[in-house]
């Protein structure tokens, strides 16, 4: 699993900012500044809707021009559209259909359901993990204060 202080995995995957499917790469972000990545398990689960719905509402970073914020789960972009589309929700979901991006930051469970464990890495312009967050339980209610700790990990930086 990558932790903080280690190079985080460079990636292109699918996506869909809720219209358009394009494709991410993360190295094209980081350049201008801070990228949020929020692994989740699928769409439209109770506890993943908690989790991003709470990460777009809040207000904390879609609004900030250094910070870019990707989802990233195992449904296919199709799923992506119509669930941003349902939740509203602002920043585009990414599609690891094949793992590929879970295994290379360790947050891949075989044993999950999903196959994935959800996470926050907020990743900086030289592409090193500033702050991380992996559940010890896909199933326990969304925290708010793991919102709050990625926020100040961000200001931190800022400082």
């Amino acid at each position: 699993m990558v932790e903080t202080g280690d190079i985080a995995p460079d990636f292109t995957l699918r996506g869909t900012d809720g219209q358009l499917l394009s494709q991410y790469t993360l190295s094209d972000y980081v350049a201008d500044g801070y990228v949020i990545l929020s692994f989740y398990m699928n769409d439209f689960s109770p506890v993943c809707s908690e989790q991003m719905c709470d990460l777009d509402d809040i207000d904390l970073f879609q609004f900030e021009a250094d910070v870019s914020m990707f989802g990233i789960s195992p449904d296919y972009v199709y799923s992506h559209r119509e669930y941003s589309r349902q939740k509203g929700i602002t920043f585009p979901l990414l599609s690891d259909t094949q793992f590929e991006v879970s295994k290379a930051y360790g947050v891949y469970d075989p044993e999950l359901e999903s196959g994935v464990r959800r996470a926050l890495f907020l990743v900086d312009s030289d592409r090193r993990i500033r702050h991380s967050w992996v559940a010890t339980d896909n199933w326990e209610a969304w925290d708010h204060s793991t919102t709050e700790a990625l926020k100040a990990a961000l200001d931190t930086l800022r400082i």
